[in-house]
């Protein structure tokens, strides 16, 4: 488990992050959202050893982080010598001469991200190159991932790839912290998400809490015509969508059903109103 404590950091006396703490669990990725500036990239040089906060410290199992061999990091633009191929930087990564274990260890990071290590790096793709960049950062066989906007610039076949690398990883038990700007596709792969304001985590959620709805929120589809009664407005809101659908939002759900029960029109669909990532970062991050 990695777990994050009371992290701040200052540059020329102004704070980018304020104490901000959360716990990333084996096997888990956890998102890491905020607007351009908010310090997300700041957080995650410090937790890979990169840089060194004012106060606060990251332990990996409950244990101080010793060196960057527990941790593994992808920056959102990697460096490579594009003049090797695939197979020569994860050799020069391993220092590998011959050795047999250096050779198997190559060969297993390579067919993880999809690559043969015939590949020169100065021809790939964009896709390609993030997916060589998550090769690089596991050669130590890191207990925690950081991954600062590696879907960025990639077309949807690349995040789809990475996105499936992704949770592989996620699969052997890696933590996992992912920065992008791509919401649909942390809902997609993340189990939690933390939203990063003013220097601080100012909400957290559990992605699966999206999937299943919020449970003072109704969406309902009636049949065409339907005329609604007048409510109590303190115990009922009502926004009406398109095509005879209206959002019903109450935290009394016996006085919702008692005013469906006088509804002349018939009901098509009920469900949970779902709000997106997106939705909930415009509020969190105005």
């Amino acid at each position: 488990m990695l777990e994050i404590r009371d992290i701040s950091k200052s540059f020329g006396g102004r704070p980018v992050l304020r104490e901000v703490s959360f716990s990333v669990k084996k096997g888990q990725i956890y998102g890491l959202i905020g607007k351009n500036g908010a310090g997300k990239t700041t957080l995650l040089t410090i937790v890979a050893g990169l840089a060194k906060a004012d106060s606060g410290e990251c332990q990996v199992d409950g244990t101080a982080r010793a060196g960057a061999a527990r941790i593994g990091y992808l920056p959102d633009t990697p460096a490579f010598f594009d003049y090797l191929s695939t197979r020569e930087y994860m050799d020069f990564l391993l220092m590998n001469r011959r050795n047999k274990a250096a050779c198997e260890r190559r060969n297993e990071l390579l067919k993880l991200a999809g690559l043969t290590g015939k590949e020169k790096i100065h021809s790939m793709s964009r896709g390609m190159k993030q997916r060589l960049g998550i090769a690089a950062a596991l050669v130590s066989d890191p207990t925690v991932l950081l991954l600062d906007e590696p879907t960025s610039a990639l077309d949807p076949e690349g995040r789809h790839e990475l996105m499936e690398l992704l949770k592989v990883l996620k699969g052997r038990g890696k933590c996992i912290i992912l920065s992008t700007h791509i919401l649909a596709d942390m809902e997609r792969v993340c189990d939690r998400v933390g939203f990063l304001h003013k220097g601080r985590i100012q909400k957290e959620l559990d992605v699966r809490e999206l999937e299943e709805g919020e449970q003072n929120r109704w969406e309902i589809t009636f049949e065409p015509g339907v005329r609604l009664p007048d409510y109590e407005k303190e115990k009922l809101a009502i926004e009406e969508m398109d095509g005879g659908t209206y959002v019903f939002k109450t935290s009394d759900q016996k006085y919702l059903l008692e005013y469906l029960l006088r509804l002349p029109a018939r009901i098509r669909a009920i469900r949970n109103k779902r709000r997106s990532l997106d939705e909930i970062f415009q509020e969190v991050c105005r």
